[in-house]
């Protein structure tokens, strides 16, 4: 006897084979209150993801650096006798303290994390007014709340795409030499990592993310706005091209 495969869910399936069918089945609960929990949702996603990616691409710098001793006071303070005969506690410190380079790394990382998160929601905001104009323009007839909520689907594959590409930044670090101290070399490194083979690669991911947003997009427009195929897949593709140029 056979054995029985499960089915992918059919709204899954609908989502990622016809999306248009999708927007039409759901047309009449399309808006803004739902676009933005599924924007924050998202945002939330790309952030954990990236800054897991993050976590790891530092974790392959083994070098090691200098740094200033945050546990000692400035020289003025410490030399001469310090400051009125009184010299401040913590002067019989080293002036500076050995880290790693990767510790240092995920540190700027953690910093730049939570712009990113607010950085997204900006995004969603910005792409759904261009998505919205276009449709406008090519006659459209659909509501912002509802574009605004077809907007936030099509940020789904930003989580496929940086997962993809977190996973492809730590298996090209992994093959690289990230031993060197010097800012310089690190620099230089780094700088490896964008050119060449990982280069092309990293563009291609970034590319297939936006024509995956792109078809999301005119689907979305095409049922939401009645224009046709044409003009949903123009204004999606010219919306979905622009923060790979800007990038």
């Amino acid at each position: 006897m056979a054995e029985h495969t499960p089915e992918m869910p059919s709204t899954i399936r609908t989502f990622l084979l016809r999306p248009g069918a999708f927007f039409e089945q759901r047309r009449d609960r399309l808006g803004g209150v739902r676009g933005g929990a599924l924007a924050l949702g998202i945002a939330v996603a790309v952030t954990a993801v990236l800054g897991v990616a993050l976590r790891l691409f530092a974790a392959q710098f083994t070098g090691t650096t200098e740094v200033d001793n945050p546990a000692r006071p400035p020289d003025q303070f410490c030399e001469d006798g310090g400051v009125g005969e009184i010299t401040m506690s913590g002067c019989d410190e080293p002036a500076t303290r050995t880290v790693e380079i990767g510790s240092l790394v995920w540190d700027q990382a953690t910093e730049v994390l939570p712009g990113l998160f607010v950085g997204l929601v900006v995004v969603w905001i910005g792409l759904g007014v261009l998505l919205y104009v276009g449709a406008k323009i090519a006659g459209g007839s659909g509501q912002f709340g509802e574009t605004a909520e077809i907007t936030a689907w099509g940020l789904v594959p930003s989580v496929v795409g940086v997962a993809v590409g977190g996973a492809t930044l730590v298996f090209f670090a992994s093959t690289a030499d990230l031993s060197a101290s010097s800012p310089e070399m690190l620099l230089e490194q780094v700088q490896n990592l964008q050119s060449g083979l990982s280069g092309l690669v990293f563009l291609a991911i970034q590319i297939g993310t936006a024509a995956w947003q792109a078809y999301i997009w005119a689907g979305g427009l095409r049922a939401v706005h009645e224009i046709s195929r044409y003009a949903a897949v123009a204004v999606a593709v010219i919306v979905a091209t622009l923060p790979v140029i800007l990038s």
